[in-house]
């Protein structure tokens, strides 16, 4: 699954996806948060997949949101029905996401929604992972790409509307699925590392032929190094794997 926590300069916290385990992401947010704050300024959810809605439950339960992003999607799951339910009772502002949204989250440092459009993927490409909220995060000189679940369709979907992918860092789209970071996809964003979010799982991710693909970049694995904090000031960026 995925989660990314950002904490900006004059502390804004915002937290992308929550995982599969509730009771991992709050375990990881009280060491990131003061006990005492039970507040967190904005909440993303990218797609309503459980490997990145079921620890959002959990945080909305226990922190008092300003700001919820998402985009709703079809879903007969229990957990999506309990997010609609918090959403309701939570008091926060909701957006759906929409590409051309930016989002101001301190002084330069932004969120760029790129996709979804107003119209969803159709036809084979109609997945919740097609459909996931890409971001682009910019501060200062530096910027990180952040696709989701994204399949390689949407990724030259993407290519074919000259979004503004070139970035210092990508979060590799689906775990490193084979389905995603097509050779043209990764050439565009033309990234100096990369991070892919991933543990054990029964689909063979990430793929060896996008290992093959990321050739010389340096690439960190939360399977392998633990959480990856990346620390910048807006010019560089430094890497602090946990493990």
């Amino acid at each position: 699954g995925d989660a990314i926590f950002i904490r900006t300069p004059t502390g804004s916290q915002v937290l992308i996806d929550g995982g599969p385990d509730a009771s991992l992401v709050l375990s990881r947010l009280g060491r990131r948060i003061p006990f005492w704050d039970r507040t967190i300024d904005g909440i993303v959810l990218t797609h309503p997949d459980l490997d990145h809605l079921t620890g959002l439950l959990g945080v909305l339960e226990r922190y008092q949101v300003q700001t919820i992003i998402y985009r709703h999607l079809p879903s007969d799951s229990s957990a999506y029905a309990h997010w609609q339910e918090l959403l309701q009772s939570e008091g926060a502002t909701v957006h759906q996401a929409e590409a051309g949204q930016h989002v101001v989250l301190d002084r330069g440092l932004e969120l760029n929604v790129l996709h979804p459009g107003p119209e969803l993927p159709a036809g084979e490409a109609a997945t919740t992972n097609n459909a996931s909220v890409v971001m682009r995060l910019t501060y200062g000189s530096v910027s990180i790409l952040l696709p989701g679940d994204i399949e390689a369709v949407v990724e030259q979907q993407l290519l074919r509307e000259g979004a503004p992918l070139a970035s210092t860092a990508l979060k590799v789209a689906h775990h490193g699925s084979c389905s995603s970071t097509s050779e043209e996809f990764l050439r565009a964003v033309d990234p100096t590392l990369a991070v892919i979010s991933v543990g054990e799982n029964d689909f063979g991710h990430p793929c060896e032929d996008v290992l093959a693909r990321l050739g010389d970049i340096p690439v960190y694995r939360t399977d392998n190094h633990g959480a990856v904090e990346l620390i910048s000031d807006g010019t560089q960026v430094w890497v602090d794997p946990k493990r």
